[in-house]
């Protein structure tokens, strides 16, 4: 019975997950005499997290029961109080956690003062736990976020009509797909040429609710402009420039990146200061090669579309371009397109 409560635990962290960096989001269940009496996720950082959440009703009625968590809970003080102390204070019974917390200041300890407070402390890991929390992992051990890039094209290869002019080449299936995905991610990162070009909105759109998204642009030379649609669509903006060049009129946070440091690890480790775990990446050929060859991009999403553009239209990558490494691809379609899944 633990990976089914576990499994339930995790849907509920799946409905705030992009919304609580830089916490993971989490979710938890209580039961008692086999049945769930109370459930509880994570909403944002600075909010009671799942634990409390769940616990909060159940008064006396938490005494004995067992807790499941997607997550080790934590065990210091941040914004909130640490959820180990509470669950000592309402005398659990036991808890069992679906991910070990990577984060060297919880990891273990966790655990570990639940049990000396006499509380049944499993952990039970699961493959769905893993990925779920994969995001995570990886910034607290890099201090980056875990970066997805989408790239839609034709059947021969292009992304974008002659001259670079924008072109919809997905159809509304991966659309979909395209805007739960910026719901999930943390943030989303885009450049001034994308702008430029396209003028997204870059908002996640998902059944009659829209979402604001922070935003981050690489726009070495500023050349965005205050009319574009980011300014008013995003939660808030972040743009990345060489030094000495940004107007100071755009009224949004810059950051300039001096000369002597990569640019795109520079910006990458900025945006993991700023707490972001997951990073949707939607850009052009040229900012998909610069990730791919700086050895900053986990994973992709290609679009396929039974379109053909021409040779005039403007091609993903040059024909030099190989992926130099073996890669992990998964296929799936949706209606007549198709899309593959990479990872490095």
């Amino acid at each position: 019975m633990h990976q089914a409560y576990l499994k339930e635990a995790l849907a509920l962290a799946e409905i705030r997950r992009g919304f609580c960096a830089p916490n993971p989001s989490v979710g938890a269940v209580v039961v008692k005499d086999n049945a769930m009496i109370s459930r509880g996720f994570h909403r944002a950082a600075g909010q009671p997290h799942a634990e409390v959440e769940a616990l909060k009703e159940l008064g006396d009625q938490a005494a004995g029961t067992t807790v499941y968590v997607t997550l080790e809970p934590c065990c210091i003080w941040g914004r909130t109080p640490p959820c180990t102390q509470l669950l000592i204070e309402r005398k659990v019974g036991r808890v069992v956690y679906g991910f070990k917390d990577p984060n060297p200041k919880v990891s273990g300890r966790g655990a570990s003062e639940l049990a000396k407070a006499g509380i049944e402390c499993v952990h039970v890991g699961t493959p769905e736990s893993e990925a779920f929390y994969e995001s995570y992992a990886h910034w607290v051990k890099t201090g980056r976020p875990f970066v997805t890039a989408k790239l839609a094209m034709s059947l021969d290869g292009k992304i974008a009509g002659p001259g670079g002019k924008s072109v919809k080449i997905s159809g509304s299936a991966l659309d979909e797909f395209t805007h739960e995905r910026r719901k999930k991610s943390d943030a989303i990162l885009t450049t001034g040429a994308t702008i430029l070009t396209d003028n997204p909105r870059l908002n996640a759109r998902v059944g009659d609710k829209i979402f604001a998204k922070p935003v981050y642009v690489l726009d070495r030379s500023s050349r965005v402009p205050s009319t574009a649609s980011v300014f008013q669509t995003a939660k808030n903006l972040t743009i990345f420039c060489n030094p000495g060049i940004r107007r100071a009129n755009l009224g949004v946070r810059t950051v300039e990146i001096p000369d002597t440091v990569p640019f795109l690890n520079e910006a990458l480790s900025q945006i993991g200061k700023d707490g972001i775990h997951d990073l949707w990446v939607e850009a052009g050929g040229t900012c998909f090669r610069a990730l791919l060859n700086d050895g900053l991009l986990n994973r992709a999403f290609i679009y396929f579309s039974p379109k053909w553009l021409g040779e005039k239209a403007l091609s993903a990558f040059p024909e030099s371009f190989s992926l130099s490494k073996e890669v992990d691809c998964r296929w799936s379609s949706f209606g007549d397109e198709a899309l593959c899944e990479i990872r490095w």
